[in-house]
Protein backbone atom coordinates (compact mmCIF):
# COMPACT_ATOMS: atom_id res chain seq x y z
CA UNK A 1 0.00 0.00 0.00
CA UNK A 2 3.07 2.64 1.25
CA UNK A 3 6.34 2.65 -0.06
CA UNK A 4 8.78 4.26 1.42
CA UNK A 5 11.67 6.27 -0.43
CA UNK A 6 15.16 6.62 1.84
CA UNK A 7 17.81 8.50 0.04
CA UNK A 8 21.17 7.57 1.68
CA UNK A 9 24.76 8.85 1.60
CA UNK A 10 27.26 8.69 4.28
CA UNK A 11 24.31 8.20 7.62
CA UNK A 12 26.03 4.92 9.15
CA UNK A 13 25.51 7.17 12.09
CA UNK A 14 21.82 7.23 12.24
CA UNK A 15 20.47 4.97 9.64
CA UNK A 16 20.01 1.53 12.13
CA UNK A 17 18.11 3.62 13.95
CA UNK A 18 15.86 4.27 11.30
CA UNK A 19 15.44 1.44 9.75
CA UNK A 20 14.69 -0.39 12.93
CA UNK A 21 11.77 2.15 13.20
CA UNK A 22 10.09 1.18 10.17
CA UNK A 23 10.69 -2.46 10.86
CA UNK A 24 8.84 -1.93 14.01
CA UNK A 25 5.86 -0.35 12.22
CA UNK A 26 2.34 -1.60 13.30
CA UNK A 27 0.97 -0.96 10.08
CA UNK A 28 3.13 -4.15 7.72
CA UNK A 29 1.67 -3.28 4.45
CA UNK A 30 5.04 -1.34 2.91
CA UNK A 31 8.13 -1.66 0.97
CA UNK A 32 11.15 0.42 1.72
CA UNK A 33 13.69 1.44 -1.40
CA UNK A 34 16.85 1.71 0.12
CA UNK A 35 18.66 4.14 -2.43
CA UNK A 36 22.31 4.56 -1.56
CA UNK A 37 23.92 7.64 -3.34
CA UNK A 38 27.17 6.32 -3.45
CA UNK A 39 27.68 6.32 0.54
CA UNK A 40 31.16 5.27 1.10
CA UNK A 41 31.30 4.36 4.92
CA UNK A 42 29.40 1.43 6.33
CA UNK A 43 26.05 2.32 5.34
CA UNK A 44 25.18 -0.23 2.59
CA UNK A 45 26.50 -2.85 5.35
CA UNK A 46 23.61 -1.69 7.23
CA UNK A 47 20.91 -1.97 4.60
CA UNK A 48 21.92 -5.29 3.67
CA UNK A 49 21.35 -6.50 7.49
CA UNK A 50 17.73 -5.40 6.65
CA UNK A 51 17.63 -6.71 3.02
CA UNK A 52 18.54 -9.90 4.23
CA UNK A 53 16.03 -10.27 6.95
CA UNK A 54 12.96 -8.63 5.70
CA UNK A 55 11.61 -8.43 2.42
CA UNK A 56 10.30 -5.56 2.30
CA UNK A 57 13.12 -3.58 2.30
CA UNK A 58 15.00 -3.73 -1.30
CA UNK A 59 18.74 -1.96 -1.67
CA UNK A 60 19.68 -0.21 -4.22
CA UNK A 61 23.30 1.10 -5.05
CA UNK A 62 23.87 4.17 -7.53
CA UNK A 63 26.54 6.67 -8.23
CA UNK A 64 26.57 9.93 -6.42
CA UNK A 65 24.02 12.46 -7.98
CA UNK A 66 22.43 14.39 -5.44
CA UNK A 67 19.36 13.32 -2.55
CA UNK A 68 17.23 14.92 -6.03
CA UNK A 69 18.56 11.78 -8.07
CA UNK A 70 17.89 9.68 -5.29
CA UNK A 71 14.77 10.15 -4.46
CA UNK A 72 13.95 10.40 -8.35
CA UNK A 73 15.20 6.49 -8.53
CA UNK A 74 12.94 5.64 -5.75
CA UNK A 75 9.93 7.09 -7.43
CA UNK A 76 11.16 4.98 -10.59
CA UNK A 77 10.98 1.92 -8.82
CA UNK A 78 7.79 2.49 -5.96
CA UNK A 79 4.90 -0.17 -6.49
CA UNK A 80 3.00 1.26 -3.47
CA UNK A 81 -0.14 3.19 -4.06
CA UNK A 82 1.21 5.95 -1.65
CA UNK A 83 4.63 7.29 -1.90
CA UNK A 84 6.27 8.66 1.53
CA UNK A 85 9.99 9.91 2.29
CA UNK A 86 12.16 9.90 4.83
CA UNK A 87 15.76 11.16 5.04
CA UNK A 88 17.61 8.58 6.75
CA UNK A 89 19.01 10.56 9.89
CA UNK A 90 15.49 10.66 10.99
CA UNK A 91 13.15 8.19 12.19
CA UNK A 92 9.57 7.35 12.68
CA UNK A 93 6.93 5.96 15.22
CA UNK A 94 5.45 2.84 15.53
CA UNK A 95 2.09 4.31 14.61
CA UNK A 96 3.32 5.88 11.48
CA UNK A 97 2.19 4.10 8.70
CA UNK A 98 -0.78 3.43 10.50
CA UNK A 99 -2.02 6.79 11.37
CA UNK A 100 -0.96 7.77 7.49
CA UNK A 101 -3.18 4.93 5.86
CA UNK A 102 -6.11 5.27 8.50
CA UNK A 103 -7.22 8.40 7.46
CA UNK A 104 -10.78 8.31 5.63
CA UNK A 105 -11.09 10.09 3.22
CA UNK A 106 -7.50 9.65 1.65
CA UNK A 107 -6.60 12.82 0.62
CA UNK A 108 -4.20 13.37 -2.36
CA UNK A 109 -1.72 14.65 -0.17
CA UNK A 110 -1.53 14.56 3.46
CA UNK A 111 0.80 16.65 5.81
CA UNK A 112 1.28 15.48 9.25
CA UNK A 113 3.48 17.32 11.86
CA UNK A 114 6.78 16.28 13.60
CA UNK A 115 9.11 16.06 16.90
CA UNK A 116 11.70 18.32 16.45
CA UNK A 117 15.39 16.97 17.94
CA UNK A 118 18.19 19.00 18.48
CA UNK A 119 21.55 18.53 18.98
CA UNK A 120 21.68 20.01 22.82
CA UNK A 121 18.74 17.19 23.54
CA UNK A 122 16.31 20.49 23.05
CA UNK A 123 12.63 18.37 21.72
CA UNK A 124 9.84 20.45 20.35
CA UNK A 125 6.37 19.69 18.78
CA UNK A 126 5.91 20.90 15.45
CA UNK A 127 1.74 20.34 14.54
CA UNK A 128 -0.81 22.20 12.70
CA UNK A 129 -4.40 22.29 13.04
CA UNK A 130 -6.32 19.43 11.11
CA UNK A 131 -7.70 20.41 7.55
CA UNK A 132 -9.63 18.82 5.01
CA UNK A 133 -10.66 20.51 1.58
CA UNK A 134 -11.63 19.15 -1.30
CA UNK A 135 -12.25 21.88 -3.33
CA UNK A 136 -9.77 24.04 -5.01
CA UNK A 137 -10.32 27.32 -4.03
CA UNK A 138 -9.99 25.93 -0.05
CA UNK A 139 -6.88 23.97 -1.52
CA UNK A 140 -5.42 26.73 -2.10
CA UNK A 141 -6.13 28.81 0.81
CA UNK A 142 -4.81 25.60 2.95
CA UNK A 143 -1.19 25.82 0.98
CA UNK A 144 -1.43 29.32 1.94
CA UNK A 145 -1.82 28.37 5.71
CA UNK A 146 0.81 25.72 5.58
CA UNK A 147 3.29 27.78 3.25
CA UNK A 148 2.62 31.87 4.69
CA UNK A 149 0.49 30.80 8.55
CA UNK A 150 1.11 32.19 11.56
CA UNK A 151 3.46 28.61 12.28
CA UNK A 152 5.99 29.65 9.55
CA UNK A 153 6.37 27.46 6.21
CA UNK A 154 5.33 23.62 6.99
CA UNK A 155 4.71 23.36 3.02
CA UNK A 156 8.13 22.95 1.63
CA UNK A 157 9.55 19.58 2.21
CA UNK A 158 8.38 15.88 1.48
CA UNK A 159 9.25 13.98 4.43
CA UNK A 160 5.89 15.78 6.51
CA UNK A 161 3.58 14.23 3.87
CA UNK A 162 2.29 11.56 1.96
CA UNK A 163 1.66 11.50 -1.72
CA UNK A 164 -0.70 9.75 -4.44
CA UNK A 165 1.32 7.94 -6.76
CA UNK A 166 -0.91 8.34 -9.26
CA UNK A 167 -0.60 11.48 -9.56
CA UNK A 168 3.25 11.20 -9.20
CA UNK A 169 3.34 8.91 -12.24
CA UNK A 170 0.61 10.75 -14.47
CA UNK A 171 2.55 13.89 -14.51
CA UNK A 172 5.71 12.89 -14.49
CA UNK A 173 6.37 14.80 -11.00
CA UNK A 174 10.03 14.35 -10.16
CA UNK A 175 12.97 16.16 -8.16
CA UNK A 176 14.62 18.74 -9.76
CA UNK A 177 17.88 17.27 -9.92
CA UNK A 178 19.60 20.82 -11.08
CA UNK A 179 18.90 22.60 -8.34
CA UNK A 180 20.25 21.59 -4.66
CA UNK A 181 18.45 24.26 -2.42
CA UNK A 182 14.22 24.52 -2.14
CA UNK A 183 14.07 20.90 -4.09
CA UNK A 184 11.19 19.47 -1.93
CA UNK A 185 9.23 22.60 -2.37
CA UNK A 186 9.21 22.92 -6.34
CA UNK A 187 8.65 18.93 -5.89
CA UNK A 188 5.37 19.92 -4.16
CA UNK A 189 4.61 22.92 -6.15
CA UNK A 190 4.61 20.79 -9.06
CA UNK A 191 2.67 18.29 -7.50
CA UNK A 192 -0.47 20.12 -5.60
CA UNK A 193 -0.99 21.54 -9.26
CA UNK A 194 -3.11 18.58 -9.71
CA UNK A 195 -4.44 17.57 -6.71
CA UNK A 196 -8.20 17.40 -5.61
CA UNK A 197 -7.91 16.87 -1.68
CA UNK A 198 -5.94 18.02 0.88
CA UNK A 199 -5.72 16.75 4.34
CA UNK A 200 -3.39 18.28 7.47
CA UNK A 201 -3.89 16.00 10.98
CA UNK A 202 -1.98 17.22 14.23
CA UNK A 203 -0.05 13.78 15.03
CA UNK A 204 3.19 14.22 15.16
CA UNK A 205 4.78 10.39 14.04
CA UNK A 206 7.76 11.62 12.55
CA UNK A 207 11.06 12.94 14.33
CA UNK A 208 13.33 14.79 12.65
CA UNK A 209 16.82 15.23 13.72
CA UNK A 210 18.06 18.93 13.54
CA UNK A 211 21.37 19.21 12.51
CA UNK A 212 24.20 21.57 11.38
CA UNK A 213 25.52 19.50 8.27
CA UNK A 214 21.62 17.99 7.16
CA UNK A 215 20.11 18.48 3.91
CA UNK A 216 18.42 21.69 5.07
CA UNK A 217 21.56 23.82 6.18
CA UNK A 218 22.96 23.88 3.05
CA UNK A 219 23.91 27.22 1.44
CA UNK A 220 22.08 28.63 -1.25
CA UNK A 221 24.23 28.54 -4.47
CA UNK A 222 24.58 30.70 -7.43
CA UNK A 223 23.96 28.16 -9.70
CA UNK A 224 20.92 27.53 -8.29
CA UNK A 225 19.01 31.16 -8.25
CA UNK A 226 17.94 31.46 -11.67
CA UNK A 227 16.87 27.68 -12.26
CA UNK A 228 15.04 28.14 -9.19
CA UNK A 229 13.03 31.13 -10.12
CA UNK A 230 12.47 29.74 -13.69
CA UNK A 231 10.99 26.70 -11.49
CA UNK A 232 8.65 29.10 -9.36
CA UNK A 233 8.11 31.13 -12.53
CA UNK A 234 6.38 27.69 -14.05
CA UNK A 235 3.78 27.60 -11.15
CA UNK A 236 2.36 30.80 -11.24
CA UNK A 237 -0.27 29.30 -14.24
CA UNK A 238 -1.14 26.83 -12.17
CA UNK A 239 -2.55 28.72 -9.32
CA UNK A 240 -5.92 30.73 -8.59
CA UNK A 241 -5.04 32.23 -5.06
CA UNK A 242 -4.14 35.71 -5.46
CA UNK A 243 -1.88 35.84 -2.06
CA UNK A 244 -0.56 32.44 -3.15
CA UNK A 245 0.45 33.81 -6.76
CA UNK A 246 1.91 36.61 -5.33
CA UNK A 247 4.25 34.78 -2.14
CA UNK A 248 5.02 32.80 -5.27
CA UNK A 249 5.88 35.60 -7.87
CA UNK A 250 7.96 37.41 -5.18
CA UNK A 251 10.30 34.08 -4.38
CA UNK A 252 10.65 33.79 -8.02
CA UNK A 253 11.58 37.36 -8.29
CA UNK A 254 14.03 37.81 -5.30
CA UNK A 255 16.07 34.88 -6.43
CA UNK A 256 16.98 36.86 -9.83
CA UNK A 257 17.48 39.88 -7.69
CA UNK A 258 20.18 37.98 -5.54
CA UNK A 259 21.35 36.00 -8.55
CA UNK A 260 22.22 40.00 -9.90
CA UNK A 261 24.04 40.63 -6.22
CA UNK A 262 25.85 37.70 -6.36
CA UNK A 263 27.05 37.41 -9.77
CA UNK A 264 30.25 38.90 -11.06
CA UNK A 265 30.27 42.72 -12.52
CA UNK A 266 31.02 41.71 -15.92
CA UNK A 267 27.64 39.95 -15.87
CA UNK A 268 26.26 42.63 -14.54
CA UNK A 269 24.35 44.17 -18.18
CA UNK A 270 22.96 41.31 -18.87
CA UNK A 271 21.70 40.73 -15.77
CA UNK A 272 19.82 43.54 -15.67
CA UNK A 273 18.23 44.05 -18.87
CA UNK A 274 16.97 39.95 -17.87
CA UNK A 275 15.58 41.42 -14.78
CA UNK A 276 13.58 44.39 -16.25
CA UNK A 277 12.31 42.10 -18.94
CA UNK A 278 11.03 39.68 -16.19
CA UNK A 279 9.48 42.49 -14.06
CA UNK A 280 7.34 43.66 -16.70
CA UNK A 281 6.16 40.13 -18.18
CA UNK A 282 5.45 39.48 -14.15
CA UNK A 283 4.32 42.54 -12.81
CA UNK A 284 4.72 42.85 -8.58
CA UNK A 285 1.18 43.45 -7.50
CA UNK A 286 2.54 44.63 -3.65
CA UNK A 287 -0.77 43.76 -2.32
CA UNK A 288 0.48 40.68 0.27
CA UNK A 289 3.95 41.14 -0.22
CA UNK A 290 6.18 44.05 0.21
CA UNK A 291 8.07 44.96 -3.56
CA UNK A 292 11.60 43.82 -3.55
CA UNK A 293 13.89 47.31 -3.96
CA UNK A 294 15.77 46.29 -6.92
CA UNK A 295 12.45 45.75 -8.71
CA UNK A 296 11.23 49.31 -7.49
CA UNK A 297 14.25 50.98 -8.26
CA UNK A 298 14.90 48.95 -11.85
CA UNK A 299 11.11 50.12 -12.97
CA UNK A 300 11.97 53.66 -12.18
CA UNK A 301 15.29 53.47 -14.23
CA UNK A 302 17.73 51.17 -15.68
CA UNK A 303 20.39 53.78 -14.02
CA UNK A 304 19.09 53.49 -10.56
CA UNK A 305 18.93 49.82 -10.88
CA UNK A 306 22.89 50.09 -11.57
CA UNK A 307 23.63 52.28 -8.99
CA UNK A 308 21.62 50.20 -6.35
CA UNK A 309 23.58 47.36 -7.08
CA UNK A 310 27.05 49.02 -6.88
CA UNK A 311 25.61 50.40 -3.23
CA UNK A 312 24.81 46.27 -2.62
CA UNK A 313 28.27 45.02 -3.84
CA UNK A 314 29.90 48.06 -1.62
Amino acid sequence: MISIIIPIYNTDRYLNQCLESIKSQSFMDFEVLLVDDGSTDNSAEICHQFTKTDNRFSYFYKENGGVSSARNYGIERAQGEWICFIDADDWVNTDYLQILSSQHPQADVTFFGANLIYINGKQEKSAHVPIFANKREDIEETIFTLKCGPLGNRFGWTWNKMFRTKIIQKYNVRFSEEISFREDEIFTWEYCRYITSIRIINETPYNYRVTTDGLTKRGLQVSNLIPLSTKLEENLKYYSNPRLKEHILKSATDYRAKNIYDSPFRQLKANLDEYRNFVRLNPQPGKYCEINHMTQYINKSYWLGYFYYLIRKI
